[in-house]
């Protein structure tokens, strides 16, 4: 078949591309070129790839401005003008007009592949001076006129290359309102382009994992995880509040540890000489005020904890990275380790994603989400040079791999 329209090629060339999950704003520019199709009379599909019944514009004679509403409800309001042939009418490089708002149905809103139906109507402006068309035998139609009303509909696909800017393709039936006119002035309208999308928060629609957003985050104590009880912050808090005016008697040893209070780091508590009479409870030879895990043995390389310190994971929602009220509890603790346990030490701040959608999106995404914590740490007066980002990509731990882990850097 010669002559095929490079448009429609473009349409079923995105068929075979893979769904992936995609993160969605409220508004989209969509800027391309459009193709009139004025087909043979009373045949919409009659040569419908030749050449002479398709008039091409420039890149920008075809312009739309969008809105969703819903997740798979949107308006939009579309522009296209040009220079166009019809030889229906044996009328050639004539300046065509249409304005057409209208709502858009959409079937996969959280995917690359993004498919819809647009149903429309609105201004059309075509000049037909004096013109006469000849239907069969003796039949003519006349017509001298240039201003319609129309109404309009049909199918397009958003490809979405990234989260906010992507390729589209479209195509829709235009009926043109005149009285007795048959279909002798309708039209076929086809674009390709780009679409950007903008504004409102990244994937403001409920999607099916919302529930997790509203668990609360339960953090188990295992020997590769550790987070400050409030008992250990009040016993850090005595260290700290210890000082001449809150002992009685510089001479007295309130804990009978056979150390005078006022050499005592710790008057309080029951400790030891080489510590200034401060505890060690687990008997690894680090002090409870230098410990970051006080009551499990462990080595002095990884701050007093068994198998070294690692932080809760920070949890995202489905194609999010934006922090979650129980996410931001969890940073205000994970900041109090690193300003007061571990005030010398450097940290890898590690992305990831689940297993689902595309590799390249997935790699945005996790760097994304290490980027959050990273800015709200770094907000809360965490050095940035103590911090390094990694994304790290797909995972399958804990709840799908849509996480941020916090790890110290041995270096």
């Amino acid at each position: 078949m010669k002559n095929v329209n490079f448009f429609i090629i473009a349409l079923f060339a995105l068929f075979s591309s893979g769904f992936s999950q995609h993160s969605q704003k409220k508004w989209f520019i969509r800027i391309g070129a459009n193709d009139i199709n004025y087909y043979p009379i009373n045949s919409p599909f009659k040569d419908f790839f030749q050449k002479k019944n398709n008039s091409i514009n420039s890149p920008f004679s075809n312009i739309e401005f969008g809105h969703k509403i819903t997740k798979n409800i949107g308006g939009y309001f579309n522009a296209s003008l040009g220079m166009v042939d019809n030889h229906r009418w044996r009328i050639t490089d004539n300046f065509f007009v249409k304005l057409s708002p209208g709502i858009k149905f959409y079937f996969f809103p959280h995917y690359w592949l993004d498919p819809y139906l647009k149903l429309g109507g609105g201004y059309h402006q075509f000049d037909y001076p004096d013109r006469k068309l000849r239907m069969s035998g003796s039949k003519i139609y006349k017509l001298n006129k240039k201003n319609f009303f129309l109404l309009d509909g049909g199918f397009g696909m958003n490809f979405w290359i990234v989260s906010n800017f992507g390729v589209n393709v479209q195509s829709n039936y235009n009926q043109v309102l005149v009285s007795q006119s048959k279909d002798y002035l309708n039209f076929w309208e086809h674009s390709i382009g780009v679409v950007y999308r903008f504004g409102g928060a990244d994937n403001p629609y409920p999607d099916k994992d919302k529930k997790e957003s509203k668990k609360i985050v339960k953090i188990k104590e295992k020997e590769n995880s550790y987070l400050p009880s409030l008992i250990e912050k009040k016993e850090e808090k005595n260290i700290e509040e210890n000082s001449d005016n809150k002992i009685c008697c510089k001479n007295d040893d309130l804990d009978n540890d056979g150390i005078l209070d006022g050499e005592d780091l710790c008057p309080k508590k029951f400790g030891l000489k080489k510590f200034k009479g401060c505890p060690d409870t687990d008997s690894d030879n680090i002090p409870d005020y230098e410990d970051v895990c006080p009551k499990k043995y462990g080595k002095k390389e990884n701050k007093g904890c068994p198998n070294g310190v690692f932080f809760p994971p920070i949890l995202f929602d489905l194609g999010k990275f934006t922090l979650s009220p129980n996410s931001l509890e969890i940073i205000d603790k994970i900041y109090e380790i690193m300003i007061k346990k571990l005030p010398d030490s450097k940290f890898y701040i590690n992305g990831y994603t689940d297993s689902y959608g595309k590799h390249s999106y997935n790699k945005i995404l996790s760097i994304r989400r290490a980027n959050s914590v990273f800015e709200a740490l770094v907000s809360k007066g965490v050095d940035p040079s103590r911090m390094e980002i990694r994304k790290l990509g797909k995972s399958v731990k804990r709840n799908k791999g849509r996480l941020v882990e916090i790890t110290i850097r041995r270096s």
